[in-house]
């Protein structure tokens, strides 16, 4: 036996287990109504009747859910049934009959809705299941009054139409599919601010020009007092040794502390503004020199000398 004509039997012995399998479910809930029935529970009887026919239909399964539902008083889906038995077993008289007599009863109490689905869809009135399967049409008998249709496509997409409905109305309502939802577009979040542009390290560290050249300045008008206070002290030397006296004394004596005060001053001066110049300026941008300054004794005082490279 080849590889092939194995599998092809394996598939049809499947085929026969699982068509097995479905007859006896059926066979036990079309049992379980009839016992239902017996015990006068109808609604339940009706039940597993329409259980029984789902899972392999009859027309004996569908003709006792029919009964079960006239008995139970659930004229409605009676007659609802009664419109499928007579749809796809009418060549059978007994079933034929029996949904002629349902139908007929229900036309004065009822009103008959057929729709037509597309593509097939499954239906409910109130919120309840009517069809037992996907069908493009459905016929359903319903109350007087207002009623709300669902009808549900492949997806769980579904339509509800509301419709208000008399005793002996005949309408054909048809429902199309709806269009599947837009796919939802989730917008990316909007990217993080960009941060902002760091500045520019400056490397040129140190005191402006300003401080040295103000220094320089300080410096200049101490040298210039100091040369000053020097010749005064000249003077009063001379007029001292030409006229001695000891106002003369006195006067020579603070003109000279004077003076030695304005040259320490001068100097101290000159020292600090040439090394702020020379090593703590921030002389721009540029690589030229600092300038140079120069503070030399001097008869009388000392000589400042400030000086650039080009």
């Amino acid at each position: 036996m080849s590889l092939r004509t194995a599998t092809i039997l394996l598939g049809i012995g499947l085929a026969a287990a699982d068509a097995r399998a479905d007859v006896s479910a059926a066979a036990r809930a079309f049992s379980d109504g009839q016992s239902a029935q017996l015990d006068g529970n109808y609604e339940r009887a009706a039940q597993s009747f329409e259980l029984a026919y789902n899972i392999a239909p009859s027309r004996e399964a569908l003709r006792s859910a029919v009964r079960a539902r006239q008995l139970s008083n659930q004229l409605p889906r009676a007659a609802t049934l009664a419109q499928l038995l007579a749809t796809r077993y009418g060549d059978d008289p007994v079933s034929a009959k029996l949904a002629a007599e349902v139908i007929s009863e229900a036309k004065i109490k009822l009103a008959r809705i057929a729709v037509t689905c597309t593509p097939p869809c499954t239906l409910a009135i109130g919120g309840r299941a009517i069809s037992l399967t996907a069908a493009a049409t459905h016929v359903v008998f319903a109350t007087p009054g207002r009623q709300a249709l669902e009808a549900t496509f492949d997806g769980d997409r579904s339509v509800t139409r509301e419709i208000a409905v008399r005793a002996g109305d005949d309408i054909t309502l048809p429902i199309d599919q709806p269009p599947a939802p837009r796919p939802v577009v989730v917008k990316p979040p909007p990217p993080p601010p960009r941060p902002a542009p760091a500045q520019p390290h400056n490397d040129r560290h140190g005191l402006p020009p300003a401080v040295a050249i103000a220094g320089g300045a300080t410096t200049l008008v101490l040298a210039t007092l100091a040369v000053w206070s020097g010749l005064d002290t000249n003077k009063a030397h001379d007029a001292y040794v030409a006229s001695p006296s000891d106002a003369g004394w006195t006067d020579g004596r603070s003109k000279q502390l004077r003076t030695n005060l304005l040259l320490g001053g001068t100097a101290a001066a000159g020292v600090s503004s040439a090394l702020v110049a020379v090593l703590w300026t921030r002389w721009g941008g540029s690589h030229t020199a600092p300038p140079d300054v120069a503070i030399t004794p001097a008869t009388g005082g000392v000589t400042v000398a400030i000086g650039a490279h080009f």
